[in-house]
């Protein structure tokens, strides 16, 4: 039969679990009865023993393990170095006394001359029990002992432990800095995982000062829940409970920011629905949207501390983190209290008590009580719950209000006479969470279950007040038909024992006063027991039920019929023996007792009459109808329809039979949690001040701070921002052609109107290419991001030109059209023109607050802003939306003809490069300003550098002539982002460092000539320092083209190395094998000068090149057929690939996968340089760990050279990326260090999807690591979307994208640190020096290697060409990359 381990209620009263069954996990030894010879025995003393983990018995003086020397017969047992992993130190108990070898017939048997061996064969010699006692050795138990904090994530401890070369048989504070206890949770300690022990000290716990309670966060543990409530047990404390608002503001403040999913201590209990473990009431509710879900298995909940800190269901064996709590002080044990009370009401405990069943709103129920100077019943535990449906007459029928209700907060439940909530009885799926009309609490069904209801519906209800102390003579006899002594319940009498008595003492008792020890048939008469007895002091009473006789079946003295029966947990187990109630904080609960125990015990008979009861009949009043909700306390309801007008939404809502809303008092603020609206508050005439729609009056308002402010003076109806009613504001006032979401307001039993109101989206005619037809025109909205000159470009290759605008009327109907785009776009309009660049004259200004911008010297383009449709200047290289305009006869789906190339060459001391000629200015520095006149003064301008190939160009040159850094006409002076002094587009960026526009000094930019950075990187510096200069200018058409110079196929000196092309085409091997034939190889592209290089032959070439990368020859990643490692890529966008190994030169100088067999040109190169060789020794050790107030401390977890945090919280990649002290988001080089994050995230499975780590996306599509470690490796999956940032899946460690709105937990690394000196002798230390500098050094350098540019050698006759312009790079997005951390620099320079 199977057995009920755990019942998770009492009758009406959800009871914690019990403190598990008394363990006894104390050392032990074991002695042969037969031959009285010990098991394991030093000198004449038996050795004692325990149970520890994995099935192991370890001796505590020698700490070391029982184990067996093979699995065969004869196999001498002895002591052995403890090893989790050995299946010859497991053991179990066969027929209580035998000791077997776990899975094997193989027994421990004592020898006579005292050896211990393995035998086949069970004799006296293989009994063993534990010494004095007739026990076996499964008689004693170990506990398995969840680790707090450290790096362990709460795996259980693992004893014994080695340690610094110690067994730790025990949690240990040694090495502690804390001096708090902890232990390693594998037994050779081999991954340094640890985490602290449990322990009843509340010092390193939160403490909320105002209550007395202690929280402990475990956000970096992943346990199921029933594993988490152990944890909180093993420490004193509970999973947490929340039963009131100001608990939840302290979890909420506690948490922070950090966004995790914590356990907490709600579970589904089949009667009584969710509630609390450690038996609080549950009186508060806090589910998210959707929650609690109905899936079968999702019993338990947790708190989601992203957004609003609300619960959500779960099935309770997902690995999550969770929330410990211990109570500020005791619960105050319930008082036994006697009184008097008249009739017709009933004592209890204090209190009389009346059921009235004349039905009554809850109102009206409670005038009724408060008449007779009582109020409406608060029930303080399970024994008053237990009186109420027992002894008053209450039918299952019954629907009686009681006095608990939500009417003041909705979500929290409080007692109508204020006293304190210490108990609940919901029903199953109560109260409701999906409305918030039901606030007032019924009690009703069988076993008087609480639900909730419509505070206006009529029921009976049941009255409470105080007893009074003295005896008013007209009581009520509710012990008819009972012997005095005797309580009457239903048609029994019932007597309580005064004397403790083995059960069949109480049984034999029972017969001499013609009772018999009490059956219970149903939750009501338990209840009526619990009532009885609960409060008392004595913690057990005999009931009848017992299976003495059979203990597969439990039968009552009176009856062999058993239709009730209410286990506590872990009861009745499998072993003979009567059954008692409980009491106390388990009061009502059966646990299985040795029958030979003395308890008290109640007895039972027969008694004459019986109460029988009617159900009243009930009445539903009206309510809102579905969709809709009640507006505060008035007879309105409301609901949020979509977007609108102001007016339009007033005009609809007046349509259907009402009016836009409008708000009163506080309460009415509370009409939804999300998103904004139109309210009927507006201002109808400029003469007026504000008014309602409906005409009521204005006497309540809830204005944000500095509004309203009627911005531009064309601000006059308001919204309401919901999610912000609860705080100090939350009206704004708008432009009422704005569109919003809208809320309507009509009365409550009004049936909607059904209209068939005009829609307010107004359909314009469109050409067939998508051209919006108005009043003569057409326009079209481009709602790609580009520049002006871009935008403008668009438009004309269209047939048309960016839109002029010419009458408020244009104005509003394009504004309309971008209003709910939250964009800019551009309008035809150049501040330094007399008109629109279209030839239309500047009738109309629609500028902004301090607009134009006369101030700035580059800002001279104009765009619209969607708020309100103002203008504003700024930079023409600023990417926004934009309009076009054309006329109605132009021609559609055409495009105009493309642009010629401008043709022409360049003057003496300018060299021609593609469409500009360019010069550089090493020999005369000036500031940025200065170096910017002297390039106008030449008839051009400070140089912009549009593409890769332009920059590739500019490198060359700068090698072979530049000695300074060079000013560029990039430059942030407007600190809004940088921009070209030309108005160009940014389409191209070649930082050498991260950059911030965020309190900077330094505002332009060069171009470096040194090696630090690397040759050609962008820098900023201030525009004040002198530096060199790059100006270009159009070419001169006067001036004819030279010829273009033909590709050499020689090697070619650069620095240390050579380069030569090889124009064959070949597959990757046989171009390997081609270099060979030179005694060279395949190029590996290590510096910027080289990278230039071969990327500018490739470009004239117009062919790609095979480089030295394959990655089937070199483990499986990325590297250098010669050894080195690459510092740096130039990968083009969705590259690397999965599953193409070889790597080609491309002709836009982008690295690309293919499969080796492709045919195409290649490069090879001859060098001097020798590869460094790779370090095995990794010193160092992690940083301590982290340490924030009240949260838990992290600890670093050692791999190699770098030590881990697998960071729990769920935050944006953006905030992951700052890392937590001393790391950053991880990188992930190799298929080593993928193999160990991969492991220690799968236990993370349950909590979490994904970490971040710290890759992504570039502007141009590329991938980079934050740490500037070069792209070698990958582990995409394969079916990844295209997002903007890595994440690696906890189930198969792939990598995958997510957006930058994605909550993840993340991955932290750092180096590891070397230890400081502890003191040690001189000469051991320089000994351990050297060799840990020589290491280091080693490390360092292969790591400066991988992470920095390369020195800048002279090379002699570095190549650029002059050809056509190759296909335009990747246009930037303009996102301000400079706002966030820039990506690794473009790879053209950070070979």
């Amino acid at each position: 039969m199977l057995t009920q381990r755990i019942t998770l209620a009492a009758f009406v009263l959800f009871i914690p679990t019990s403190q598990c069954s008394t363990r006894n996990d104390s050392p032990f030894s074991l002695t042969n009865k037969a031959t009285g010879f010990c098991l394991l025995k030093r000198s004449t003393r038996c050795l004692e023993m325990r149970w520890t983990t994995g099935d192991r018995l370890f001796t505590t003086s020698t700490r070391k393990c029982l184990g067996a020397q093979g699995k065969s017969v004869g196999s001498e047992v002895n002591l052995y170095d403890c090893d989790d992993k050995s299946e010859l130190q497991k053991w179990e108990c066969k027929n209580e006394t035998l000791l077997a070898l776990k899975g094997q017939q193989l027994y421990i048997e004592v020898k006579p001359d005292e050896t211990i061996a393995l035998s086949r064969t069970v004799g006296s010699n293989n009994d063993f029990t534990i010494t004095g006692t007739s026990s076996g050795a499964c008689s004693r138990t170990y506990r398995d002992y969840y680790t707090i904090e450290g790096n362990a994530f709460g795996k259980i401890c693992s004893f014994p432990f080695l340690y610094k070369d110690r067994w730790f048989g025990d949690c240990t504070t040694y090495d502690s800095s804390t001096k708090r206890q902890w232990c390693a949770v594998e037994t050779k300690y081999e991954h340094e995982q640890w985490g602290y022990c449990p322990t009843a000290s509340s010092d390193s716990w939160a403490n909320n000062i105002v209550t007395g309670a202690y929280y402990q966060l475990n956000t970096q543990s992943v346990l199921t829940w029933a594993q988490a409530d152990t944890s909180c047990k093993q420490q004193g404390a509970s999973l947490l409970s929340l039963i009131d608002l100001h608990e939840q503001a302290f979890v909420t403040a506690l948490l922070g920011s950090g966004k995790h999913r914590l356990w907490i201590g709600l579970v589904l209990d089949p009667e009584h629905g969710w509630q609390w473990s450690d038996g609080k009431p549950f009186r508060y509710l806090r589910w998210s949207t959707g929650n609690p879900l109905p899936n079968p298995g999702h019993n338990c909940a947790f708190l989601d501390s992203i957004g609003q800190h609300t619960w959500q269901s779960s099935s309770c064996v997902k690995k999550l983190g969770y929330i410990c709590y211990k109570d500020g002080a005791p619960p105050t044990p319930p008082q036994i209290e006697q009184g008097f009370c008249s009739a017709p009401w009933i004592p209890y405990n204090g209190h009389c008590f009346h059921l009235h069943r004349a039905t009554q709103t809850w109102s009206d129920a409670q005038r009724e009580c408060r008449k007779e100077d009582g109020d409406l019943v608060s029930i303080r535990n399970v024994e008053d719950q237990s009186f109420v449906i027992s002894q008053l007459g209450f039918g299952t029928s019954d629907e009686l209000w009681i006095g608990l209700n939500d009417r003041k907060t909705e979500g929290l439940f409080d007692w109508s006479d204020h006293s304190t909530v210490s108990f609940t009885s919901w029903e199953f799926g109560k109260p409701s969470v999906s409305t918030d009309t039901e606030d007032c609490i019924l009690i009703r069904g069988e076993n008087g279950n609480w639900a909730d209801r419509s505070c206006d519906e009529k029921h009976g209800f049941i009255c409470m007040k105080q007893s009074a102390t003295e005896s008013t003579g007209d009581e009520v006899d509710v012990d008819i038909g009972c012997k005095a002594g005797w309580k009457r319940h239903g048609s029994y009498c019932y007597f309580v024992g005064t004397e403790t008595k083995t059960f069949d003492e109480a049984k034999e008792d029972c017969k001499t006063s013609d009772s018999y020890l009490a059956d219970v048939s149903n939750g009501v008469d338990n209840a009526f027991l619990v009532s009885l007895v609960g409060v008392r002091p004595e913690k057990y009473f005999w009931l009848g039920l017992s299976n003495q006789k059979d203990i597969d079946q439990f039968v009552w003295t009176n009856t062999d019929s058993v239709r009730f029966t209410h286990w506590n947990a872990e009861m009745p187990g499998y072993k003979k023996g009567c059954v008692a109630m409980t009491t106390g904080i388990l009061a009502g609960l059966w646990d299985l007792l040795p029958c030979t125990n003395q308890e008290k015990y109640i007895c039972k008979h027969l008694a004459e009459g019986a109460v029988i009861t009617v159900a009243p009949q009930t009445q539903t009043p009206p309510q809102c109808a579905e969709g809709w909700i009640r507006v505060g306390t008035r007879n309105m309801c409301s609901k949020v329809q979509p977007e609108k007008t102001w007016y339009e939404a007033r005009d609809y809502c007046r349509a259907i039979g009402g009016d836009l809303l409008s708000i009163h008092s506080a309460s009415e603020l509370l009409v939804g949690r999300h998103g904004k609206a139109w309210i009927g508050l507006h201002i109808p005439d400029t003469s007026t001040g504000y008014t309602w729609s409906d005409g009521s009056p204005v006497n309540f308002q809830h204005w944000q701070e500095g509004e309203p402010n009627n911005h531009n003076n064309d601000e006059s109806c308001a919204e309401f921002i919901i999610y912000k009613s609860d705080g100090a504001g939350s009206w704004n006032d708008v432009n009422c052609d704005s569109y919003n979401d809208w809320l309507c307001q009509i009365r409550a039993g009004t049936v909607e109107k059904v209209t068939h109101f005009l829609s307010d989206i107004v359909y314009y005619n469109t050409t067939s290419d998508g051209w919006l037809v108005w009043r003569g025109n057409q326009y079209f909205i481009n709602t790609n991001a580009m520049s002006m000159e871009d935008a403008r470009h668009f438009c004309q290759q269209r047939h048309g030109d960016l839109v002029s605008v010419t009458s408020k009327d244009e104005n509003l109907f394009l504004w309309k059209k971008i209003s709910r785009s939250y964009r800019s776009y551009y309008l035809g309009l150049s501040v330094d023109l007399d008109g629109w660049m279209d030839g239309s004259p500047v009738a109309l200004q629609k500028w902004d607050e301090d607009q134009p911008n006369s101030n700035a010297f580059d800002e001279n383009c104009v765009f619209m802003t969607y708020y309100m449709g103002f203008w504003r200047t700024c930079n023409c290289g600023q990417e926004q939306q934009s309009i076009c305009k054309r006329g109605n006869s132009a021609p559609v789906n055409t495009t105009a003809a493309p642009t010629v190339p401008p043709k022409g060459g360049c003057s003496p001391k300018w060299t021609k490069f593609d469409s500009k000629c360019y010069n550089i200015i090493s020999n005369q520095k000036a500031t940025w300003e200065d170096a910017m006149t002297q390039c106008i003064s030449m008839k051009g301008n400070l140089v912009s550098i549009p593409s890769r190939r332009v920059q590739a160009f500019l490198t060359t040159k700068m090698a072979e002539s530049a000695t300074t850094d060079l000013w560029i006409g990039l430059n942030c002076l407007k600190r809004d982002g940088f921009y070209w002094v030309d108005g160009k587009a940014r389409q191209f960026t070649n930082w050498g460092h991260s950059v911030s526009i965020h309190n900077l000094l330094e505002e332009c930019v060069v171009m470096t000539s040194g090696s630090t950075f690397g040759l050609g990187k962008w820098l900023i510096k201030s525009c004040n320092d002198t530096n060199g200069y790059v100006c270009h200018r159009n070419l001169d058409p006067k001036i004819p083209a030279l010829p273009e110079p033909a590709v050499t196929n020689i090697y070619v000196n650069l620095g240390n190395d050579s380069i030569k092309v090889e124009t064959k085409n070949l597959t990757w091997d046989d171009a390997k094998k081609q270099c060979e034939d030179d005694k060279a190889n395949l190029a590996s592209l290590r510096t910027e000068w080289t990278h230039a290089y071969v990327e500018l032959l490739a470009m004239n070439l117009k062919a790609p090149l095979w480089i030295g990368l394959n990655k089937k020859q070199t483990g499986g990643f990325f590297r250098y057929i010669d050894g080195w490692h690459l510092n740096a890529a130039s990968w083009a966008e969705g590259e690397p690939s999965r599953d193409q190994p070889c790597v080609y030169m491309d002709v836009d100088g982008k690295w690309r996968t293919a499969f080796c067999n492709r045919t195409m040109n290649s490069v090879c190169m001859l060098s001097t340089d020798v590869p460094p060789t790779e370090s095995t020794n990794f010193p160092g050790i992690c940083p301590e760990q982290t340490n924030v107030e009240y949260q838990q401390s992290y600890t670093w977890l050692p791999f190699k050279g770098h030590c881990y945090l697998f960071m729990t919280e769920e935050i944006e990649w953006a905030d992951a990326q700052k890392g937590i002290n001393s790391g950053i988001l991880a990188s992930i080089e190799d298929p080593d260090e993928q193999q160990f994050i991969k492991s220690n995230l799968e236990r993370f499975q349950d909590s979490h999807s994904a970490f971040w780590i710290g890759l992504y996306k570039t502007h141009k599509g590329t991938w980079l690591w934050l740490d500037k470690t070069v792209m070698d490796y990958t582990n995409w999956a394969p079916d990844d979307s295209n997002n903007d940032f890595a994440e690696i899946g906890t189930s198969d460690g792939a990598w995958r994208t997510g957006r930058r709105w994605h909550d993840r937990a993340y991955i932290c690394e750092t180096p590891k640190v070397m230890p400081e000196d502890s003191g040690s002798k001189a000469g051991n230390l320089i000994v351990v020096l050297i060799i840990a500098i020589t290491s280091t050094l080693i490390v360092i350098a292969f790591f400066l290697y991988k992470k920095s540019p390369r020195p800048l050698p002279t090379f002699d006759n570095p190549l650029y060409f002059d050809s056509e312009r190759s296909q335009p790079d990747v246009v930037d997005t303009n996102k301000l990359i400079e706002n966030a951390e820039v990506e690794n620099p473009e790879p053209i320079i950070t070979l």
